[in-house]
């Protein structure tokens, strides 16, 4: 074993362990992608196959997503086990274009929408990393994000200044729109769907990165798309789910400062929720107005 020489809790098979998993020598290694929580490599074998190895920490919860699934969307894979703290996979190289370069001439309302249906078709006793299906769950949910970030707010590691804020979120979270869209259509979602982690091949649609799967509207997905590609989605996606995609966002800031990382304060969770406050704000109104 070895370990990540940056993120120390990542833990990494060696070239001779990793070849003996995989029956066959490593001819070459290289780091694609690496935070706190997963390391991602490129692996080129001495067959000339090439693959992708990803060792990741919890609380991510892909190994048991790619365990449970069954769907042509998923790329080929192999689940290596634990090692340290984390679990390592061995997933087939996708050589096809990324929905972003095949979007680049248009169509990619059209694609995320053929997207977002056939991640609804995924069959399996599938995990999530989140569940805010329920009005139950969602009601909690929004409980513990708010509070979180009023103590954040408090020590001065977020900063947004509208001190209405929280009250006016928690109206918007309660409104009939909003429970609606959760009780409407829940089900698991990617959750963090951009244009890279879709490819498109000849024989269909790969989707990769699932460690955050949530089970929450399904059409988050397609919001989640189109704000990474600068497209507004009002209009197009009902505001309510646009709005629950903004909460999720604002979520994942507060659980990366509060719990994940809370050692010292960074800005880049405070950017994330920044953009997303004033985002949900946008579709609440203030006390007394319509």
């Amino acid at each position: 074993m070895m370990t990540h020489p940056v993120f120390t809790d990542v833990v990494l098979h060696s070239d001779d362990e990793l070849a003996e998993l995989l029956g066959g020598r490593v001819d070459e290694r290289k780091t694609i992608h690496a935070w706190p929580l997963s390391c991602v490599q490129a692996v080129r074998m001495d067959d000339g196959t090439s693959l992708v190895y990803k060792v990741q920490l919890p609380p991510t919860v892909e190994p048991e997503f790619y365990a449970s699934a069954s769907s042509s969307l998923l790329p080929g894979h192999r689940l290596l086990g634990p090692i340290g703290p984390g679990f390592a996979m061995a997933i087939d190289w996708v050589d096809a274009p990324s929905l972003s370069e095949a979007a680049r001439g248009g169509g990619l309302l059209e694609r995320g929408r053929d997207i977002v249906s056939e991640i609804a078709g995924i069959a399996g006793d599938l995990p999530s990393y989140l569940d805010i299906g329920s009005v139950a769950n969602w009601t909690a949910v929004v409980d513990e994000v708010l509070s979180r970030r009023d103590e954040l707010t408090a020590k001065g590691w977020f900063t947004h200044d509208d001190r209405e804020a929280a009250d006016r979120i928690r109206a918007w979270a309660g409104s009939s729109a909003v429970l609606s869209a959760i009780g409407a259509g829940s089900r698991v979602i990617h959750g963090d769907l951009t244009g890279d982690q879709v490819f498109v091949t000849d024989s269909g649609y790969r989707v990769i990165d699932w460690q955050r799967p949530i089970v929450a509207p399904a059409e988050v997905d397609l919001v989640s798309l189109l704000v990474e590609k600068r497209v507004e989605p009002h209009g197009i996606v009902d505001d309510a789910v646009v709005g629950i995609f903004w909460f999720l966002r604002l979520h994942w800031a507060v659980v990366a400062q509060y719990e994940l990382f809370p050692g010292a304060r960074r800005k880049l969770f405070d950017d994330w929720a920044h953009e997303a406050v004033d985002s949900i704000l946008q579709r609440a109104p203030r006390p007394g107005r319509p």
